[in-house]
């Protein structure tokens, strides 16, 4: 199998990309150029693959470390790196150069969790998440009807 460009995993476009992952008490790592998370079973380890190219985030939570060999080819895919459950929520992002217009997230600094429960409080009552969604698909009718 030919090995892969960096420029080949950014194909997905990031609003195309279906996989947000929630990490913990475990390893991930490269193993046979691929990113996996090992997970201890007993007295065996249990690797599951991470499909990078089509991934937008990683959030990694207690008891969770990563090499620098899985962070360097999920920089290549382009995939957020988030650390979570120490009272704020880092995330970091990187890529290599391969294009002249390079986008970054804003999130690369500390920032306590109520920030993200606020924003996302409404999910958790019935009646306001349905009026979020109306909003939001009154919204795309009226852009689509401009359009």
């Amino acid at each position: 199998m030919d090995d892969l460009s960096p420029s080949d995993l950014k194909t997905i476009l990031h609003s195309k990309r279906a996989n947000l992952y929630y990490l913990e008490h475990c390893r991930i790592l490269v193993n046979g150029g691929r990113v996996e998370y090992v997970t201890d079973e007993g007295k065996r380890s249990l690797y599951w693959n991470i499909p990078i190219a089509n991934t937008t985030s990683i959030l990694l939570g207690t008891g969770t470390s990563i090499t620098q060999a899985a962070m360097r080819e999920l920089a290549k895919a382009g995939v957020l790196v988030g650390f979570s459950g120490g009272g704020g929520t880092p995330l970091f992002s990187g890529v290599e150069r391969d294009t002249d217009i390079i986008w970054f997230s804003p999130q690369s600094e500390y920032r306590p969790t109520e920030y993200l429960q606020a924003w996302v409080k409404f999910w958790f009552d019935d009646e306001r998440r349905l009026q979020a969604a109306k909003i939001i698909q009154r919204t795309r009718i009226d852009r689509l009807q401009n359009h």
